[in-house]
């Protein structure tokens, strides 16, 4: 056991050194495999065993489908949309932030290409209107963590996929704690916003104006705001798998953009060159941490974990709060793909040991790994929207502060004891599961 966590700390070390990750995770794997006098024919089988997934096919359908949609200029209508029905209220412009990002996470599965996305349309528009551009960057950041808990949801996939859970379920046990930070966010947004008088906001219209606004904005969203519908409501209709939900969505981006005129040949072949080198460097990374998992299993150290925090305490809180703290740890110095993929086969005979659904657990996972994003050092949300806004993470951290400690935190305790936060919707679509 010590030999492993040996090994584990080194590549969390090597992640917070700014090795690139299928690195890390590489150096990480096969050191234990020369270390423990492991043959490669315990290894291959298994990278090729399980990158053999249906499920993990979706992952670039998303990706893509998301960047399809981007370069069609259809997010830039989901912000409109947006701004015309809550756009003239205090703070109403972070507010459209939010359900942006909410909507975006509803096409792309991604955080990171929400926060991307979006920032670069709403950061604009929020320092017109007078918001700081130190708060806009970091409402957009922390906005991100949205596009990981609206279905469909990338690490939701892959916990899936490693689990053996339902995809289906862990998108909807996702979906409510998702709601939840979306008001928690419109809350701590207003109190932020309303006693700063330098924010403005648009002349109020008459009734019958604002609604001819409101039909023109969603005419113009409407095949961005139809997407999710159909995607959702074809996996629970029965009617297609996740992945074939990725297809479709996919060929819908190319669809809406070839109807529009908005997506370009050049536009195409970017955002399929994006996805190409997104999905390379997930493939990489899975085929590390697969070995890793593997060898974990072997030597019996998720188990040997478990039995271990039983003997600190077997109050059930405490427990629970243990694995929280762990996990936004690993949620500080590690990307939430990376994070799920190693945190998950670690953590699964805890859960389960402890009573906890693995539909739950997907949840818990998911909140707790998106609100580490936020978090320095690694912060993928945070340098991201750096990146949009040119704005030093240093500069706005401090902004960031009341979402993480009034927002993501009560979420993640609420789905953490309480359970009907994440079963209740997947029980309500699917059932069976208590």
């Amino acid at each position: 056991m010590s030999i492993l966590l040996l090994f584990i700390g080194l590549t969390l070390v090597m992640i917070v050194l700014g090795f690139p990750l299928f690195v890390s995770f590489g150096i990480g794997g096969l050191g234990m495999m020369l270390v423990l006098d492991i043959d490669s024919g315990f290894a291959v089988p298994c990278i090729f065993r399980n990158l053999n997934s249906f499920v993990l096919m979706a992952i670039p359908f998303f990706i893509f489908a998301g960047g399809l949609m981007t370069a069609s200029g259809i997010s830039s209508r989901i912000v409109e949309f947006a701004n015309t029905v809550v756009g003239r209220f205090k703070g109403g412009l972070g507010i459209v932030t939010i359900v942006s990002c909410a909507l975006f996470g509803a096409i792309s599965g991604s955080s990171s290409a929400a926060v991307a996305s979006i920032g670069m349309i709403i950061l604009p528009q929020m320092e017109t209107y007078g918001y700081k551009r130190e708060y806009a960057t970091a409402l957009v950041a922390c906005s991100g963590l949205l596009g990981q808990l609206i279905p469909p949801s990338i690490p939701m996939i892959l916990f899936g996929m490693i689990t053996g859970t339902s995809v289906a379920a862990c998108f909807l046990a996702a979906a409510m704690p998702g709601l939840l930070l979306m008001l928690a966010y419109f809350v701590i947004n207003y109190l932020c916003c309303r006693r700063k008088s330098e924010i403005r906001v648009e002349e109020k219209l008459p009734l019958a104006a604002t609604l001819k606004q409101l039909g023109r904005s969603m005419q113009k969203a409407g095949f961005a705001l139809a997407m999710p519908v159909i995607i959702l409501g074809g996996i629970y209709g029965g009617f297609f798998t996740a992945t074939e939900a990725g297809c479709m969505a996919a060929v819908y981006a190319i669809g809406v953009g070839v109807v529009r005129r908005t997506l370009t040949r050049k536009a195409f072949l970017q955002a399929a060159e994006e996805t190409a080198s997104i999905e390379g460097a997930i493939t990489f990374i899975i085929c590390f941490i697969f070995v890793m998992s593997r060898i974990f299993t072997y030597e019996r150290l998720p188990d040997q974990i478990a039995q271990a925090m039983l003997n600190i305490t077997e109050n059930k809180i405490i427990l629970l709060l243990l694995i929280n703290l762990f996990m936004l740890l690993m949620g500080m110095i590690m990307d939430d793909i990376s994070s799920m993929l190693l945190a998950t086969p670690l953590l699964l005979p805890l859960f389960l040991e402890l009573g906890i659904h693995p539909v739950q657990m997907a949840a818990i996972m998911a909140v707790n790994q998106g609100s580490g994003q936020m978090t320095p050092p690694v912060a993928t949300n945070l340098f991201t929207a750096a990146r949009v806004s040119g704005v030093p993470v240093a500069a706005f951290v401090g902004d960031c502060i009341p979402f993480l400690i009034f927002g993501s935190l009560p979420v993640l305790l609420l789905t953490t004891f309480v359970p009907a936060v994440s079963l209740w919707l997947p029980n309500l679509i699917m059932g069976g599961l208590n």
